[in-house]
C-alpha cells in the first residue's frame, strides 16, 4: 500500500477523514512532503509578510491518516520503520555570526543540501558532504480530542516530537486513543541534532516504508522505541522538566510491564544505566526520552539476582 504525498493533514484530532484503511501487518509506504513544502531559497528571502498563524496552519504536512482495521482505544500501534529514503533537494535555516552573504538573511544562512548516490548530503555550492541520518520528525496517531493538536505540536498521541530514536531500524509504538488510530507521520530530517536547537534539521521529502500492527488490549501512556537492544520512553510536556519526570515515569512502567522487573530493579537500571535526552526544545511542547541499554541493564539485574536466588 502507498499512500501519496498529496495526501496531508494538519491536525492529529478524532474525526479526521482517513485517507486509507489497512489490517495489521499491512506494508505501507508513506510519501512525505519536507516541513516547508518544499520552501525555497526566494520563499525564504521574500516571507516577510507570512499570513497570520502561517506556520501553525501550513508547516508540518503530515501524510495520511491511516485507519486500521479493529483498532480502538486501549489498543497500541506497532509501527516498524523499514526504510527513510530522502528524495532530492533539502534544506536549513541556521545562523550566521560572520560575514553576510548572498544566502544570509536577518543574520541567519539559508543552506541547500542535494542528496548523492552514497547517500549523503552535498551541500550545494561548495564540496563539502555531511553523512545523512534520516529521522521522523513527526509520527501519531489521533489524539484524545481535549485540544485540537496540529502537526506542529506534540503530546501523549505523538506527533511533532523531532525525536532521533525514530529512524530507519527502529520499532516505534503508539498509544491508540480513538477508533482506527488514525496514523500520519511527515517531517522527515536527513540530519538533525539531538534538541533540533535551531529549529530545523535538514528539510526533505522522503518515502517511508513500514510495517503496521496491531496489539489488542495493550495500553500505553505515551509513545516508545525499540532500537536493537535500546529502548526508549518519549514525552511531551509544556516544559522540558516535565517531559523529562513523564519519560522516566514511563521508562519505569514499560521495565516492570514488559520486562517484569520488580519496581526496585526498574528504578536501579534506570539510576544506573539511563541516558536522559533532550527530543527538541524549540516548539510550544518541549519532548525528551530515556534511553536504555536492555543488554547491559537488564540483563545485569537479571544475572545479579539470579545469583542470589531472588529470582
Amino acid at each position: 500500500m502507498r499512500i501519496k504525498r498529496d495526501k496531508i493533514y494538519h491536525n492529529f484530532v478524532p474525526g479526521v477523514e482517513p485517507v486509507a484503511k489497512c489490517v495489521s501487518g499491512t506494508q505501507v509506504i508513506f510519501e512525505t512532503q519536507d516541513a516547508l513544502f518544499g520552501m525555497g531559497k526566494e520563499e525564504f528571502f521574500n516571507g516577510d509578510n507570512y499570513p497570520e498563524n502561517y506556520f501553525h496552519r501550513n508547516a508540518n504536512p503530515t501524510t495520511g491518516p491511516l485507519w486500521i482495521e479493529s483498532a480502538m482505544p486501549g489498543d497500541t500501534l506497532e509501527i516498524e520503520i523499514h526504510r527513510i529514503s530522502c528524495l532530492g533537494k533539502g534544506f536549513f535555516v541556521v545562523p550566521n555570526g560572520g560575514f553576510g552573504g548572498p544566502n544570509t538573511k536577518n543574520g541567519r544562512e539559508y543552506v541547500e543540501f542535494q542528496m548523492d548516490e552514497s547517500g549523503g548530503l552535498h551541500e550545494i555550492g561548495s564540496e563539502r558532504c555531511f553523512p545523512a541520518y534520516p529521522m521522523i520528525g513527526v509520527i501519531g496517531t489521533a489524539s484524545k480530542g481535549d485540544k485540537n493538536w496540529f502537526s506542529t505540536e506534540c503530546g501523549d498521541h505523538g506527533g511533532n516530537m523531532d525525536n532521533n530514536a525514530v529512524r530507519e531500524g527502529a520499532t516505534v509504538f503508539l498509544p491508540v486513543f480513538v477508533e482506527g488510530a488514525l496514523l500520519g507521520m511527515g517531517d522527515i530530517h536527513a540530519a538533525m541534532g539531538d534538541g533540533e536547537v535551531f529549529g530545523q534539521g535538514v528539510e526533505i521529502e522522503a518515502d517511508i516504508e513500514v510495517t503496521v500492527k496491531l496489539h489488542k488490549n495493550m495500553e500505553i501512556n505515551r509513545p516508545y522505541t525499540r532500537f536493537g537492544n535500546i529502548l526508549s520512553a518519549m514525552a511531551a510536556a509544556d516544559t522540558l522538566d516535565e517531559a523529562a519526570r513523564l519519560c522516566v515515569e514511563d521508562m519505569k512502567t514499560l521495565l516492570e510491564s514488559i520486562y517484569l522487573l520488580s519496581s526496585l530493579d526498574a528504578a536501579m537500571v534506570i539510576a544506573l544505566y539511563g541516558n536522559l535526552k533532550v527530543c527538541q526544545m524549540v516548539n510550544a511542547q518541549k519532548s525528551m526520552r530515556m534511553e536504555i541499554d536492555l543488554e547491559k541493564a537488564v540483563v545485569a539485574i537479571k544475572e545479579e539476582r539470579l545469583r542470589y536466588g531472588n529470582l
